[in-house]
């Protein structure tokens, strides 16, 4: 009797801490039914760079769909003159230096692809884009356990690297985000 007793604590503690951990998670999209599994959560404000003609913000969310796991990036270029349009195709990835001198690398997925520009005369022009990168399952167990330091964007053009703040914090935000922890924060979602 004292076995089940412990058994029935062991699952309540179980599914209350699974229900705690779905309750974190911030959803856009969640269908979980026998016929699909797809989770895709909103974005969350990875990076941003402020030079003197020029905006970069990057979002990360993450996405499930079945077994496939990956990050979605979302790249927002903001400028006084356009901005280069950022296309994608099977040789395109991103590249991450975790804190632990590990690295990651995921694959693009998806059809060759670029993303979209806006041009207005009275503000800034725009260049957007969204891909979706593989994570398997080493990538997931590396990056849920190291902070992230650096990242590599490798498109169809070019590189670029981007160094991660450990902080964003300013009065416009309800609380601090902390970019570098992202993965180790949110991978869960996705499991």
């Amino acid at each position: 009797m004292k076995f089940l007793y412990l058994l029935l604590i062991a699952f309540i503690t179980t599914i209350s801490f699974a229900q705690e951990e779905q309750d974190k998670c911030d959803y856009k999209i969640n269908i979980d039914t026998e016929e699909e599994q797809f989770k895709l959560t909103h974005q969350s404000l990875a990076e941003f760079m402020v030079g003197e003609n020029q905006t970069v913000f990057i979002y990360f969310s993450l996405m499930k769909e079945d077994k496939v796991k990956s990050v979605v990036l979302h790249l927002s270029l903001n400028s006084m003159k356009m901005p280069p349009l950022v296309c994608y195709n099977n040789k395109s990835r991103l590249s991450f230096k975790l804190e632990s001198g590990e690295f990651v690398a995921a694959p693009y997925l998806g059809i060759e692809t670029c993303g979209r520009q806006t041009e207005n005369e009275e503000s800034l022009s725009n260049s957007m884009s969204e891909a979706s990168f593989y994570l398997d399952e080493q990538s997931l167990k590396r990056l849920s356990g190291s902070p992230i330091e650096t990242m590599r964007v490798s498109t169809m053009n070019t590189n670029f690297d981007i160094n991660f703040q450990s902080v964003i914090s300013n009065d416009q935000l309800k609380e601090p985000i902390y970019p570098r922890r992202y993965f180790i924060e949110n991978i869960s979602c996705i499991e």
